[in-house]
């Protein structure tokens, strides 16, 4: 009797050490397929042309064609990023610090863009942007232009406004979650003794929620750098985004050495601050730092 409960006992301690590789096997395929597969696919190619392996041939070229595009992708997601988080901090701690029903109602309001996609984002700021679109007609009215010679949207500033659009939200959505953790202790014992709202924001609030801010930076970046709609509904004029680059590759030079090497080009643009999250998530999980 005890032989085959020991027996049993072996078989099924022997199925419990399997279990948790069976469970965390669809992810790491899914990441394996999806992701790592890819990237290194990418890195492999791009040093390939033709019966040449390994040339930097495609990373010259590359750099040749679309140097100012790659200054300006980094350009545009280092603002965008900037941009998005110090204007979604702002609306995180207008709808963390007031009661109001303003702020309850721009606080809902704002909700509604994290879950429109950015092809429907691009068609509406093509409206909104257009020389004699909505935003340059109301400004004729007011005097403020000639709708004649209107304002250009259709380069980094328009692209900028649709990046922020889309994504000052979201980074808001992040940190008020973060702030509404706080205690609101500390927020009156700030007040209590003369503390405005400036200093309860820069130094009780933004100190309590550095990794939301992390996290929301970091995602906006990768976001930014990666997104293809946008670029290519809102920019019609050089520079351009390096996502916009790589489709044309592609799409009407079937070069997929040059596509593959400004795809790297991405992948070093966003490992920095993968690396910078994973360490910084990493050493809180662990150390608590």
């Amino acid at each position: 009797m005890r032989s085959g409960r020991s027996e049993v006992k072996r078989r099924w301690g022997g199925a419990s050490k399997l279990l948790p590789l069976l469970l965390l096997f669809p992810a790491v395929s899914f990441v394996l397929v999806l992701y790592l597969y890819p990237l290194f696919s990418s890195v492999i190619r791009s040093f390939t042309l033709g019966a040449q392996s390994p040339t930097f041939a495609n990373y010259l070229k590359a750099w040749a064609l679309y140097k100012k595009d790659i200054l300006f992708t980094v350009e545009v997601a280092l603002l965008g990023t900037f941009l998005s988080i110090v204007l979604g901090l702002a609306l995180a701690c207008y709808a963390r610090i007031s009661r109001s029903r303003a702020a309850r109602f721009v606080n809902s309001l704002s909700r509604l863009t994290i879950f429109l996609p950015y092809v429907i984002v691009g068609q509406m700021m093509r409206s909104f942007l257009a020389p004699h679109g909505f935003l340059n007609v109301i400004l004729a009215n007011m005097k403020v232009i000639d709708l004649n010679s209107p304002i250009q949207f259709f380069n980094i500033r328009g692209l900028l406004l649709g990046f922020l659009w889309k994504e000052v939200p979201f980074v808001s959505f992040i940190v008020l979650s973060s702030l509404q953790v706080v205690d609101e202790r500390y927020l009156e014992a700030a007040r209590s003794v003369g503390a405005k709202t400036r200093h309860i924001v820069l130094s009780i609030l933004i100190p309590m929620i550095k990794p939301a801010i992390i996290v929301g930076g970091v995602l906006t970046f990768c976001t930014i750098v990666s997104t293809f709609t946008l670029p290519y509904m809102l920019v019609t004029e050089s520079p351009t985004m390096v996502t916009v680059d790589i489709a044309h590759r592609v799409t009407y030079f079937r070069d997929y050495g040059v596509a593959n090497a400004l795809g790297v080009f991405l992948y070093l643009l966003a490992a920095p601050m993968a690396i910078y999250y994973l360490r910084r998530m990493v050493g809180e999980e662990i150390y608590g730092y």
